[in-house]
């Protein structure tokens, strides 16, 4: 009996002793991360005031009809999806051209929440995804910069990614795609195998958490292909990890584990599949892979200086092997938007990819407006990085600098690079600030304290100092709120220009399309609103946002940017049934144009069509051609109303259907 008294009262203690440390750093901590994430979430949600409603800047509707294609019809179904909507009259092979990750997720979310009894729609659900994704990444973010730089590192790389503009851009409620899962896979990817290749952790924990690194590479080649960026990453940390001697025997073990998991379920995705295992990267992997293999063997056995010889005569092999089998046709190439990334001098310039914002190279002022004053501290995180080095931080070093690296190709990849950024960003706070919070946490009464100076700075210099430094980082939160001012197209559209209405054209016209076109119908449109005809008024589409079949977008800007006449012939030639155009003015002063209609696009239609720019506009000023073409006398209804017969009109004349009545053959 006293026995069993004694052993209670240990308990009790060690229960007291629990609560006390819980509530000295443990519930502070998650008070704090979990502040972090309701900003996050709060920053999210702001394109709310506008309505419920998808980003129309990107596939996002296109990823909710493949949801809701999978839902209806089950997870086996899509495997066999050839979707006839899209690029009629030719279709699309679904599982050969998308990738499942986001759809399938959101889809057993939909399940999973269904079974519990939550109620909510498939179109609620896919609406606010992203805005639970990035929580799940701001999270693992923590986890990454705790394990890089301590708790401090962890919370505030937390802060700093829950306001970092870049990826609230694709974060945001409404903006489903596949980025959303994709940096939540890298981020993991990347804190797996970082405690996977610790020395000091049991074989057998290393190996779990090389299992998981594989399984999000695997997710990540199912979600993204930025995959390809992954693997290569931890890749050129290992090879660097040799080179100045942090390698050890997990790194062979965890990175065979990764690399082979994550190509085991890349076989099994029909847009990768067994020849994804035949590209040159791919190639690339596996041969590093050997040669780490035989760095182990002779580990030990040589001298260092040798070895790095022996390494770097491998290597040469290897990429020589890599050209003699790519020239010899065994292996494929790297594709070019791959090769531009790497090199970006050999970028090939393309109308198509050139006409899409987030496609163009960055400069070192859009890296600030961006960033902010992030991008500078993350700088100084490299040279504490390099100044204190460590396994952890050599690999937020690599991963920063090849992001940094990549990111100046084009500027859609500042969403990867906003990952390591924040963490580097908020590793070089934490080391710049530490003297000062040591002088600013002790007693002022302390003589020798208060005669210590750092930096020429006292006490209370140190804490104004800290204050500034951390005051730095919040303008990022204001700067990511005013990004999500202005509304989507589908919602709305420049507000300040309008006098604060909303005009909801699009809508009401693809609701009327829905509703009064045939089943059977051909609409006609640049490729940019595809994805809204085919979601919304499931109508067939001759192009979209998938830009596949770039020669079909070419006879759409002929179509577009040339006389009727030859328009008709074209459009006979698909038995398109509609035409819509979208011109876009201020309803308060409609002689002037807003930038975002065919009224703007009509440039790159000329160039992609590989029509000469010159004969429709001369010294910024329109040329006979322009106003000759069908989209000009589309736009103002100056067309000849016997073949191009107007049904339907939006509320502010910014959308236009017409219906196409053919001449006879003599006419045409």
């Amino acid at each position: 009996m006293e026995n069993l008294k004694a052993r209670l009262g240990n308990s009790l203690k060690s229960v007291r002793l629990l609560r006390v440390t819980m509530k000295s750093s443990t519930v502070l901590e998650v008070s704090i991360l979990g502040l972090t994430v309701l900003i996050g979430i709060i920053l999210r949600i702001i394109p709310l005031r506008y309505g419920a409603y998808f980003s129309t800047e990107a596939d996002t509707m296109f990823m909710y009809r493949v949801t809701k294609y999978v839902v209806d019809n089950g997870y086996a179904a899509w495997f066999n999806w050839h979707d006839t909507l899209s690029w009629y009259p030719w279709g699309r092979d679904i599982p050969a051209t998308t990738y499942p990750g986001l759809p399938f997720t959101a889809a057993a979310i939909y399940s999973i929440l269904q079974a519990l009894g939550l109620n909510l729609s498939l179109y609620t659900v896919c609406l606010f995804f992203p805005v639970f994704m990035a929580s799940l990444t701001i999270i693992a973010v923590y986890f990454l910069g705790k394990d890089i730089g301590g708790r401090s590192v962890g919370l505030l790389s937390a802060f700093l990614m829950a306001v970092n503009s870049s990826y609230i851009s694709r974060t945001s409620m409404g903006f489903f795609d596949d980025e959303t899962v994709g940096i939540f896979s890298l981020v993991l990817i990347s804190l797996f195998f970082l405690r996977a290749v610790e020395a000091e952790k049991p074989l057998h924990k290393c190996i779990v958490y090389a299992v998981g690194a594989g399984l999000m590479a695997g997710y990540l080649n199912a979600s993204w292909g930025a995959a390809r960026y992954a693997l290569g990453l931890v890749s050129l940390f290992v090879l660097i990890s040799l080179l100045v001697r942090f390698y050890n025997r997990r790194y062979l073990i965890s990175y065979s584990i990764t690399v082979g998991l994550s190509y085991f379920i890349a076989v099994f995705i029909p847009r990768l599949g067994a020849s994804y295992l035949q590209s040159m990267d791919s190639v690339a992997i596996i041969g590093f892979f050997a040669l780490i293999a035989c760095f182990e063997i002779v580990r030990g056995r040589v001298d260092f200086r040798k070895l790095i010889l022996l390494v770097g005569a491998s290597l040469a092999v290897l990429i020589i092997a890599l050209l003699i089998l790519e020239s010899a046709g065994l292996i494929y190439p790297i594709s070019m938007k791959f090769i531009a990334v790497i090199f970006p001098g050999s970028r090939v310039v393309s109308p198509i990819i050139e006409s899409v914002a987030e496609h163009k190279r960055a400069s070192w002022g859009i890296y600030f407006s961006d960033f902010g004053f992030s991008i500078a501290l993350a700088l100084l995180g490299l040279y504490f990085a390099v100044k204190k080095p460590s396994d952890k931080k050599l690999y937020g070093l690599v991963f920063f600098l090849s992001g940094l690296y990549f990111s100046g190709s084009f500027v859609r990849l500042f969403l990867i690079l906003s990952v390591p950024l924040v963490v580097m960003a908020a590793y070089g706070v934490k080391e710049l600030l530490n003297p000062f919070m040591v002088i600013a946490s002790q007693k002022s009464a302390d003589r020798l304290v208060r005669r210590r100076r750092v930096f020429g700075l006292g006490r209370g210099s140190g804490i104004l100092f800290i204050i500034i430094i951390l005051g730095a980082l919040l303008p990022s939160v204001w700067s990511a709120a005013d990004n999500l001012k202005t509304p989507s197209t589908m919602a709305a559209t420049v507000p300040v220009l309008i006098g604060g209405n909303y005009p909801q054209d699009w809508l009401q016209a693809l609701n009327w399309m829905r509703d009064n076109l045939p089943g059977d119908a051909v609409v006609v449109s640049w490729w940019d609103y595809g994805y809204w005809i085919q979601t919304l008024s499931g109508k067939r589409t001759l192009a979209d946002g998938a830009t596949i079949n770039t020669t079909q977008i070419a006879q759409i800007g002929k179509i577009m940017m040339l006389g009727e006449n030859v328009s008709l012939k074209i459009l006979k030639s698909f038995n398109a049934t509609h035409i819509v155009v979208y011109t876009t003015f201020n309803p308060n002063n409609p002689s002037q144009e807003l930038p975002f209609g065919d009224n703007a696009k009509w440039y790159w239609m000329v160039k992609i069509a590989g029509l000469n720019e010159t004969e429709y506009i001369n010294n910024n000023q329109y040329a006979d051609k322009y106003y000759e073409s069908t989209l000009y006398k589309l736009m103002k209804n100056l067309v000849n109303q016997t073949y191009f017969r107007p049904v339907y009109k939006s509320s502010y004349g910014w959308v236009i259907v017409y219906e196409i009545r053919y001449p006879s053959d003599e006419g045409l």
